[in-house]
């Protein structure tokens, strides 16, 4: 039998009941008794001594004289207790357990929280973030420390003290960014808590973010052409085609992966499904994500090369056969790079790098919004559209690459040509 451990409230003894045991290879005494028909047995964390021995036996009069009286309380008795096994025979007793917050450990709830609110969600990826860091930053912190204990205080100290813990940046305080995001599962359990137990508190993640440090943010980086057909050079060949892809679409590889042989329709690629850490999702990102992606002809070129070398149902795999993993096609990508001796990208780049390089050769911010998912301009005119340095001596590769059918793309009512000014280049007058 799996023996428990929590502390005891020792009082007087007033007569015997229950039994004190020992346990072979343990020097510590143990409470053995019956309550509402449950054996329970305990570990007191005493050591086996006579004097201790008259001390447990107390114990367990005083428990033998209030199960008599209907006075007794297991959560009270036993606070070392699981919150589940309190609010178990609490309800046994007829009461509602309603613990104050210094009966209650952050650790304790968590674990609970962990078993009943944590599956509820149905994105793997939050699933995922929330569960690393709970379990590598916020409970090695917060274990053994009661809801009482948590204050703005306790919690700025922790949350500025984040560092980096691998990587390039290995040793260096995370962004407020990435700070902000480990403390939404921590927040998450606190409301939750409080919820669940009826607790007036004033939350301590109360305007902490104005308190941190403010950390310079990372600029998203955009490849420039030669070095994109460096890294191509560098790159394992099997993955070439799925890299030009990516940089020709904007497609993430958590897009890639969901992507059936059967979304490909006539002249379009549908965009409507995703692969997130080996489960397959009907939805993207947000409802935005879900569009059409005109296939030009260079991404014709590239996509036949795919297709052709494949019976999965899937369009992209990875080189064994297996089914696209982003994790692995990382790991391929950045041998590519280091190999290259480029500027540090990831494969996420791409995705930059494609808004970049369209608003570039003239695509209207409008549709681009449109062509990326996006569910306003924000991204477009706040981020992509960065001047990036040197990158306008790029332009005519880069127009070439995508391809005229790209640029200018296929209309019911053909207009002509037009400059980024709107001027219609067929109506511009040329002087000597």
């Amino acid at each position: 039998m799996k023996i428990k451990k929590g502390n005891l409230a020792m009082e007087t003894p007033v007569k015997q009941t229950g039994a004190v045991k020992r346990r072979k290879g343990s020097k510590k005494l143990y409470v053995d008794f019956y309550y509402f028909g449950q054996r329970i047995t305990r570990t007191t964390d005493l050591d086996d001594t006579p004097a201790n021995e008259r001390k447990v036996r107390g114990f367990l009069s005083r428990i033998a004289e209030r199960i008599e009286d209907g006075t007794f309380k297991f959560a009270e008795a036993f606070p070392g207790a699981t919150e589940q096994e309190k609010a178990h025979f609490t309800q046994l007793e007829g009461r509602e357990y309603r613990p104050e917050p210094h009966q209650v450990l952050f650790g304790q709830y968590a674990k609970e929280w962990m078993e009943t609110i944590y599956p509820s969600f149905s994105s793997p990826t939050k699933r995922n973030d929330y569960r690393e860091a709970i379990e590598t930053k916020i409970l090695p912190h917060f274990r053994n420390v009661s809801f009482y204990q948590i204050t703005s205080t306790t919690v700025f100290k922790f949350t500025d003290s984040l560092l980096c813990t691998r990587g390039e940046n290995k040793g260096k305080p995370l962004s407020t960014a990435r700070k902000m995001n480990i403390l939404m599962p921590f927040r998450a359990i606190w409301n939750d808590a409080c919820d669940h137990y009826r607790w007036v508190l004033k939350s301590p993640f109360d305007n902490l973010k104005k308190r941190l440090s403010k950390t310079e943010k990372k600029e998203h980086v955009v490849i420039r052409f030669g070095e994109w057909l460096r890294f191509l050079d560098h790159l394992e060949e099997y993955y070439r085609p799925i890299a030009e892809f990516m940089i020709l679409t904007g497609m993430i590889p958590s897009e890639m992966g969901g992507l059936r042989k059967e979304d490909i329709s006539g002249d379009y690629v549908n965009v409507s499904s995703s692969f997130v850490l080996g489960q397959d999702k009907k939805s993207l990102k947000t409802a935005f994500r879900k569009r059409q992606i005109f296939i030009t002809g260079a991404i014709r070129q590239r996509l036949d090369a795919i297709l052709n070398r494949s019976d999965s149902p899937y369009v992209f795999t990875m080189e064994d056969g297996a089914r696209f993993n982003s994790s692995r096609f990382c790991k391929i990508w950045k041998k590519g790079v280091d190999a290259a001796g480029i500027t540090y990208v990831t494969s996420y780049s791409a995705r930059h790098s494609f808004a970049a390089w369209s608003l570039l050769v003239g695509i209207n911010p409008l549709r681009l919004v449109k062509l990326m998912g996006h569910a306003s301009k924000q991204m477009v005119y706040e981020v992509y559209g960065n001047y990036v340095e040197g990158l306008e001596e790029d332009e005519e590769r880069i127009f070439d690459y995508l391809g005229r059918d790209f640029v200018i793309p296929k209309s019911k009512s053909p207009i002509p040509f037009r400059d980024r000014t709107g001027d219609s280049l067929e109506r511009l007058t040329l002087t000597a």
